[in-house]
């Protein structure tokens, strides 16, 4: 099974952006199929239509990193944010949202096309695609975010993301899709010659009038689509094993980001996890795939509000059961990716407990797959040995005590022993009794 190609990551990762910013599931694929069908009508080049596929998809992947403090610090959803009035300026947002930081939020709607340029960058994408993502809140009259350029300044794939994103946005407000299609065109006059420039409105005006773009749209299956009719995978870099390493460590920070005190904790959990692969006779092929699904086990985390994931309290039912929910966001990606089927099981199932009390589906014991029960070993410890806005972190003898009272419940019991009898962690504090 040849490994997953960088346009078949990228639509996949694309869709825990979605779950950031509380879009509908398919927001970034639907903003991407819209651009690549205004690229077309005006005859962009291939390699700039390659560059504007991977824009489109990443669009607003620096959301996370740009807004999470804020969300946290004002107790406000990222879907207040992001799920805007197509068309709002920065300061109307903050006005309706957070009216008593203003300047707060301006910063950081301004700060998100910069980061997420500077996701694009850690993922291996060229000047272009970074450009694109950078200037893809950039307006035609110049109005626009952040460094409010004009006109023929903006690139071109940057004025098509922008265009692409605020049709899909106009879309989105509507309750369904006749309405969607009677009400768009004027939507499209309304900002002609402000946020979209007039012969890309144009098109836009006629490509909306066709069929076949609302049936493709509305497809079911729109991110293979995008992968096998817009890009020539023969062209599409190498196949490599680390494309997928390398994706699963940036959305592993982009999911960290989300929490005050989880950054690196993807990583280390992944580390571990290849120590414990080892330690069990694992051969690479499968250390690396268990990396990719430990990296890859809090990407779900993107759809989970920072506030519910920071919150000292105890979580109310309501939070209790959207926190529940990432596990499966987080296999809803890997699912995406062909030949990452079984990953995304390991992934799904890092919650579940021998005893039958962990969640989704309530698994006990060997129904487990074994790469679940690593993960969330691993999960568990760096959780213990990490500081939590409730406690210090443990030390790795106080840590693999609690493990030790969780074994054959919440943790498998062998894996405990494992464990507890090596030094899997040489960067969890000294036991103060030690010291």
């Amino acid at each position: 099974m040849p490994a997953p190609s960088r346009a078949e990551l990228a639509a996949a990762f694309a869709h825990g952006l979605d779950l950031c910013e509380g879009k509908e599931p398919g927001h970034a694929a639907r903003v991407c199929y819209i651009a690549l069908n205004l690229a077309a009508a005006i005859d962009l080049p291939a390699e700039q239509q390659e560059a504007l596929y991977y824009a489109a998809l990443l669009h607003d992947a620096g959301a996370a990193i740009a807004c999470a403090e804020l969300c946290r610090k004002l107790q406000i959803t990222e879907e207040s944010l992001f799920g805007a009035q197509a068309g709002m300026l920065p300061e109307q947002v903050a006005a309706r949202v957070a009216p008593a930081d203003v300047d707060g939020v301006v910063a950081a709607l301004h700060a998100h096309p910069r980061e997420g340029a500077k996701v694009a960058q850690a993922l291996g994408f060229d000047a272009e695609v970074q450009e694109a993502i950078a200037t893809h809140h950039e307006w035609w009259d110049g109005e626009g975010y952040v460094a409010e350029l004009k006109g023929d300044q903006i690139p071109i794939t940057g004025r098509l993301v922008a265009a692409a994103d605020l049709i899909e946005s106009l879309i989105a407000t509507d309750p369904n899709p006749l309405a969607s299609r009677r009400n768009l065109e004027s939507g499209l006059a309304e900002h002609s010659g402000s946020i979209i420039e007039p012969d890309l409105a144009r098109l836009a005006h006629l490509l909306v009038r066709s069929d076949t773009f609302w049936l493709g749209l509305h497809n079911s299956t729109l991110p293979d689509e995008l992968v096998s009719a817009f890009l020539d995978e023969s062209a599409d870099a190498d196949r490599s094993p680390a494309d997928a390493i390398t994706f699963a460590k940036v959305f592993a920070r982009l999911g960290d980001a989300k929490g005050e005190h989880t950054k690196g904790h993807s990583e280390r959990t992944a580390g571990i996890a290849d120590q414990i692969g080892q330690a069990l006779g694992f051969d690479e092929g499968r250390r690396e795939l268990l990396r990719v699904a430990a990296l890859s086990h809090h990407v779900g985390l993107l759809g989970v509000p920072a506030r519910v994931i920071a919150k000292p309290d105890i979580l109310s039912l309501a939070e209790m059961e959207t926190m529940r929910r990432h596990p499966a966001y987080s296999q809803k990606v890997l699912e995406a990716l062909p030949g990452m089927e079984e990953v995304a099981t390991w992934v799904g199932a890092h919650h579940e407990r021998p005893d039958g009390k962990g969640y989704p589906e309530m698994l006990d014991d060997d129904t487990i797959p074994l790469e679940a029960r690593i993960i969330s070993l691993a999960d568990t410890y760096v959780a213990l040995t990490s500081p939590r806005p409730y406690r210090e972190a443990l030390s790795e003898e106080d840590a693999k005590q609690v493990l030790e009272g969780g074994a054959g419940t919440q943790l498998d019991k062998k894996l405990v022993e494992l464990v507890c009898s090596s030094t899997f962690s040489r960067s969890a504090p000294r036991s103060r009794r030690t010291r």
